[in-house]
């Protein structure tokens, strides 16, 4: 039986971890055959008959469990694994990680489409209560692939992992890559020539690899031995050794990787009297090789005293010393920012304004500091809204708490929209604002929390979310256009969906691509549909509001509506002129249709569709779009979730999409999705008015999109989601 993939877990002493690895192999999505390969290095706790016992459980996999003679460290056993593996592909698996259960079908079916050498996913940290922490902000994750000398950008990470990639082992066995032996860093070597030698490299943007936070890792005990600074000292001299790079920045990018490791490592890890010996043997190992290499000008104060003052280079210990203990305890960049602004003036109004900016905000902080000493009501809900805005899922949720009798429980929405009667309206970010938050058990929000309001023991935070997701949403798409102006927009988010108690979604392929899109807990996930969605299903066959609306935006009850909502493109993102030829030429359609069709143009780029026409509508902002769903006839969108809003009432949609090819570089959109709504696409005015006017949708098409599309008609969300709030004793009713 031939192997796709062999996985490789060395392990020690992980008998509190191995069973969940094991598992997360065990259990993923991908069909192929998976060959296990298992090598404990003399482990001292019951790792050996753990990983017997899951063997005799499983015959129906192919594990193998070797055993080392003698304690050789991490290296020795993986390239023991790597000698016998028989996999097309490989995959290493440190014994307390783990991993998503999607990781080897998007690996393998990026490696298989693009003959890489190898590809990587994205990684976060693994707590002990599941809270996963992302830390990553290496900006050549934004690529599908890296190619020729540019795969070298690996060596600009942030951490050297070598355990979050499938490599082809062709590619490993050609080049004679294997890891160092005998030492604790011993894949640095293995990291660097894998990047120097591969022509493709694929990247899978979700963080599939989970490296859990285990304060029992190998690579942090022995803290009073040299074991730690001479297996640094054999690690640098072994990968210095093999560097041979293809990109000016190489140099630049690994050495200084390598001189921040060793800072830390002597602060942390060498014993007394090590530190300025190690320091000068690493130096002296990097300076051999080459001394003048390129170092970019733009770099942080860390790096400019480093290499552009060439404290490295000339192996300027004591300076080195003293900038890293500046940078340590946080005061290296600020010193820097004022040796380079020297400022010697400050004009006296400017400094009485600032001492008084200074006391209003000391004042507001003695205020948030005492309102966080108060205690949770049971009975009050606080609801944020879409951005502080009193729409979508959050108005027609808190609506429904509003108007139901026998209320014993404190609303709260924070708007400054007067729509929302005084008494639940807050202010964002008011004293009044910090202290309902800091009283609040549940706080319910739909999209981005602010990453300073802060999370309080025994609150949930409930996230409403704003749509369906068709273009690929966060870790599932690489966000060039995003990531290139903020490095730290990934992990950021993440952190804010650490806080995030439950989901709610409106679908089950909803639910599915949720999962993987923000790296969230699938059985947090509440799959029960959405308000908003709810009151259109509410109102689907009250003609009496469908003619107030049209009254109120003077449409002729005959003539049939067309709803316009094209969505953001990323490519436009901090552009001064936008490029707008995806949109809809309505002037062409108005053409084509006649007298008998008006617009309504949701489309607020200011482009070409701004029209001055009786049948061209656009409506106000503060019209809630689910009133323009109800009273439509037809929507046409692109890449946005309205449509799956209007396929839960049966409304006929176009998706108007003449940019699909760029649109997949920017951010790209699901491939199942886009083939379940492939029927749909239309890339011409001409088709679409032809279509619109033959009424050509398939009702059976959209019946069958429905099952995975949207909730049953059968189902209340607001009543399941208030029951699910009150079943989980979120709060007492």
């Amino acid at each position: 039986m031939g192997f796709e993939i062999t996985v490789i877990i060395p392990t020690y002493n992980v008998a509190k971890y191995i069973g969940e690895a094991l598992d997360s192999v065990v259990n993923q999505t991908f069909k192929g055959n998976v060959e296990i390969l298992l090598i404990d290095d003399c482990s001292t706790d019951e790792t050996p008959s753990i990983l017997e016992d899951y063997k005799n459980d499983h015959p129906d996999r192919a594990i193998t469990i070797l055993h080392q003679e003698r304690n050789a460290r991490q290296g020795t056993a993986r390239n023991r694994g790597l000698g016998i593996a028989q996999g097309k592909y490989v995959f290493f698996l440190d014994g307390d990680d783990t991993i998503d259960p999607n990781t080897f079908e998007k690996m393998i079916e990026k490696a298989e489409g693009s003959q890489c050498d190898f590809v990587m996913c994205d990684w976060v940290y693994a707590y002990e209560d599941r809270k996963l922490m992302y830390v990553n902000y290496d900006r050549f994750l934004s690529n599908e692939y890296l190619e020729g000398e540019y795969c070298e950008r690996l060596l600009e990470a942030a951490t050297y992992f070598t355990v979050n990639k499938l490599y082809n082992r062709e590619f490993l066995l050609k080049h004679g890559i294997t890891y160092g032996e005998g030492y604790i860093y011993e894949d640095y070597e293995f990291y660097v020539e894998v990047a120097q030698r591969a022509e493709k490299i694929g990247i899978v943007s979700n963080p599939f690899y989970h490296v859990r936070v285990n304060e029992d890792s190998t690579t942090k005990k022995d803290r009073k031995t040299t074991i730690h600074i001479d297996s640094l000292v054999k690690a640098v001299e072994a990968t210095i050794t093999k560097f041979d790079p293809r990109w000016e920045q190489s140099y630049y990018h690994l050495y200084k990787y390598i001189v921040k490791k060793t800072m830390n490592y002597i602060r942390e890890r060498a014993p007394m009297g090590q530190k300025r010996k190690t320091i000068k043997k690493v130096l002296t190992i990097l300076n051999r090789k080459r001394t003048d290499y390129y170092v970019p000008r733009d770099v942080v104060p860390l790096f400019y005293f480093y290499f552009r003052r060439k404290y490295v280079q000339n192996s300027r210990i004591n300076q080195l010393i003293l900038i890293d203990d500046l940078h340590h305890k946080g005061q290296l960049t600020p010193l820097f920012r004022k040796a380079m602004k020297a400022k010697e003036t400050m004009l006296k109004n400017k400094t009485i304004s600032k001492l008084n900016q200074k006391r209003l905000i000391a004042k507001k902080n003695n205020e948030l500091q005492r309102y966080e000493e108060l205690s949770i009501k049971e009975n009050v809900i606080l609801f944020l809204g879409f951005d502080y805005r009193y729409i979508g899922n959050s108005k027609y949720f808190f609506d429904y708490m509003m108007n139901r009798t026998h209320n014993t429980h404190e609303l709260y929405f924070v708007t400054t929209n007067k729509e929302v009667p005084s008494k639940y309206r807050i202010t964002p970010r008011s004293l009044k604002f910090y202290k309902i938050l800091n009283q609040a058990r549940i706080v319910i929000g739909e999209s981005w929390i602010p990453l300073d309001f802060k999370k309080k023991e025994g609150q949930e935070w409930i996230q409403l979310w704003h749509g369906t997701p068709f273009k690929k949403l966060f870790f599932d798409s690489h966000e060039p256009f995003i990531t290139t102006f903020n490095k730290n927009h990934k992990r950021d988010k993440q952190r804010d969906i650490s806080r995030w108690d439950y989901l709610l979604a409106d679908s089950t392929k909803a639910k599915e691509k949720f999962t993987t899109a923000f790296a969230y807990p699938e059985d947090r996930i509440l799959n029960i549909g959405y308000p908003r969605v709810q009151w259109l299903k509410d109102n689907r066959y009250n003609q009496e509001l469908v003619k107030e609306l049209k009254q109120s935006m003077d449409i002729p009850e005959h003539k049939k509506v067309i709803l316009y909502v094209p969505t953001w493109r990323d490519y436009n993102y901090k552009k001064s002129v936008l490029d707008l030829d995806y949109t809809l030429d309505i002037s062409r359609m108005q053409q084509l249709l006649g007298e008998d069709y008006v617009f309504i143009n949701k489309d607020h780029s200011m482009g070409r569709n701004q029209l001055k026409s009786p049948n061209v509508i656009t409506p106000p902002n503060t019209l809630e779009v689910q009133n323009l769903i109800l009273l439509a006839d037809v929507i046409i969108s692109d890449y946005s979730s309205i449509v799956f809003d209007g396929l839960a009432i049966d409304k006929p949609f176009y998706l108007f999409i003449n940019d699909f090819d760029k649109y997949e570089k920017a951010r790209g959109v699901y491939g199942d999705m886009a083939r379940d709504l492939g029927d749909f696409f239309i890339t011409t005015e001409e088709k679409l008015a032809e279509k619109i006017v033959k009424e050509d949708v398939r009702l059976d098409h959209l019946m069958r999109l429905k099952r995975d599309y949207a909730t049953g008609d059968d189902l209340n969300s607001n009543e399941l989601l208030l029951e699910k709030l009150t079943r989980t004793n979120l709060v007492n009713f």
